[in-house]
């Protein structure tokens, strides 16, 4: 499997979503922030997740509504 590392935060239009996580995932999330440095935050990284596990899944991608489809297509993550 082809792993790829989260990118410096890069400026986008965010919407407001509220979830509850384990609070020890969270801290682990705020550690990899700080690991990765500059202006990168614990939104940025879980964007950046899920980004890259709905990019790496590739029954997903085979929905027509999936981000990646050819019907609704969107320029992944970097690498």
């Amino acid at each position: 499997m082809n792993r790829r590392r989260i990118q410096p935060k890069v400026a986008v239009e965010l919407e407001t979503v509220s979830l509850r996580l384990p609070a020890q995932l969270v801290r682990a999330v705020e550690q990899y922030a700080k690991y990765l440095g500059g202006s990168t935050d614990r939104t940025y990284v879980v964007t950046q997740a899920i980004e890259i596990a709905l990019h790496q899944d590739t029954e997903f991608q085979k929905t027509p509504s999936s981000p990646a489809s050819p019907t609704a297509r969107r320029a992944p993550a970097t690498a």
